[in-house]
């Protein structure tokens, strides 16, 4: 169930950070689908809706395999049995609460699928084809205490232990914590560091807008919060790209199948709100 997977992860935080080309909806036109009396008689026996509720328990099982934890939620819309089982549906929507994905936090996703046909199938050894593009529209939202708690996790530790054995063997600075706040519309980087010869840390806060350019999100007027720094400002510009939490997601989720495309960003109550389309790609054959 990879490709599904990817419905989850890569749509839900994977975007906020490498979104792509803008997106024209393009939806196939059902093919190949079962009889309009058999498709009437699964509907009517019940035999459909006991279908799509195997079809949605089996998509969840999947996709908690490849979580840490949170709650999902599936509902699934399909034509017929002998359709669904054959790979076509209607429709697939996931909702995602304060979900874990490879150490990355999410309080809220949302994804569904835009077209009334697609189409997936998936061979006896698990393997997943995708017949056909499937267009997604998604909404996410990430909290302040989320990025906190991913700027918390063991893989991004390893980041600024990476960047501290720079800076210890060049004698330069050790990095002792790192956050970030919501506010005001903005995001607030704190970074607190250690410098030779100096027994108090120093700390540096830098303010940045979040809006979207090309379908992308950037991060924009960047600006120091205090002035009163020893380091260079452009060492930290440095840095900052390095450990930036939503690049650091971006590269735990990215992949390859799916194109994205950020519309609309905003910082509000202590979170981010990011919605906009996603493409899983056809697989070639």
């Amino acid at each position: 169930m990879k490709k599904i997977i990817l419905l989850l992860g890569i749509m839900a935080l994977g975007s906020i950070s490498f979104a792509a080309d803008c997106e024209t909806l393009y939806c196939a036109e059902p093919y190949s689908l079962t009889s309009n009396v058999s498709r009437f008689f699964s509907n009517v026996t019940g035999q459909n809706f006991l279908a799509e509720k195997i079809g949605e328990s089996l998509t969840k099982k999947a996709i908690k395999k490849n979580i840490l934890s949170g709650n999902i939620k599936v509902n699934l819309d399909s034509y017929s049995v002998r359709d669904l089982k054959a790979g076509k549906f209607k429709s697939l929507e996931i909702t995602g609460k304060d979900v874990n994905v490879q150490g990355v936090y999410i309080s809220y996703f949302n994804a569904k699928t835009l077209c009334d046909f697609n189409y997936i199938v998936q061979d006896k050894q698990g393997n997943v084809t995708v017949k056909e593009d499937i267009p997604v529209a998604f909404k996410t939202e990430i909290t302040e205490e989320d990025l906190n708690k991913t700027m918390n996790s063991s893989d991004y530790k390893r980041l600024l232990n990476d960047i501290n054995s720079i800076g210890g063997n060049f004698n330069i600075f050790q990095i002792t914590s790192t956050n970030v706040k919501l506010k005001n519309g903005k995001m607030y980087y704190v970074m607190k560091y250690a410098m030779p010869f100096m027994r108090k840390s120093q700390e540096v806060v830098i303010s940045a807008d979040l809006c979207v350019d090309k379908g992308k999100i950037v991060l924009a007027d960047t600006s120091l919060v205090n002035n009163n720094l020893s380091l260079d400002v452009n060492k930290f510009s440095r840095i900052l790209n390095y450990i930036n939490p939503l690049d650091f997601s971006a590269k735990i989720l990215e992949n390859k199948d799916a194109r994205f495309n950020i519309e609309n960003v905003k910082i509000s109550d202590k979170k981010i709100t990011v919605d906009g389309r996603m493409t899983v790609l056809k697989d070639k054959e």
